[in-house]
């Protein structure tokens, strides 16, 4: 995603808990020079308080056991009227994913988001359930945006 947004974006901060995963990274983003890679973990970014016009989660959200006080956290480092755009997987049942891939949560249902992003200060919230893929063996997606409240 990083070098998707990179060449559209002045500046790009990207961070990962796993060492291994930003070295990764670091290598594919090579002469990328708006590109900052940072370790840390969701729920205390490494990123100084309303300093980002935008924020992204995509496919991270069901790895946290608090997701709302991570959404708030990613509030936190959003300038007052910052965007979000939040890429996860709907509620499903495959519980062999807990155990398999570390999934916290089973997915999320509509209700559920809105009351997270609500609760962690987001508003101007919609969310979009994607349209399967036929290939994709895995659960359904959603995409949700919301903007950070002003005060």
């Amino acid at each position: 995603m990083t070098a998707a947004l990179a060449p559209f974006v002045g500046r790009v901060v990207s961070v990962d808990a796993s060492a291994a995963m930003l070295q990764a990274a670091k290598k594919r983003l090579h002469g990328l020079d708006n590109v900052e890679l940072r370790r840390g973990e969701l729920e205390a970014l490494p990123i100084d308080d309303a300093r980002l016009d935008a924020a992204a989660m995509m496919l991270v959200l069901h790895h946290v056991p608090d997701p709302t006080r991570a959404l708030a956290e990613v509030a936190r480092v959003l300038k007052p009227g910052g965007r979000l755009i939040l890429v996860d997987m709907l509620s499903h049942d495959r519980e062999s994913y807990r155990q398999q891939m570390g999934h916290v949560w089973l997915g999320f249902s509509d209700d559920h988001v809105r009351q997270m992003l609500t609760a962690a200060g987001f508003s101007d919230i919609r969310i979009i359930t994607l349209p399967p893929d036929a290939r994709a063996k895995g659960p359904g997606l959603f995409v949700s945006t919301a903007k950070k409240s002003q005060h």
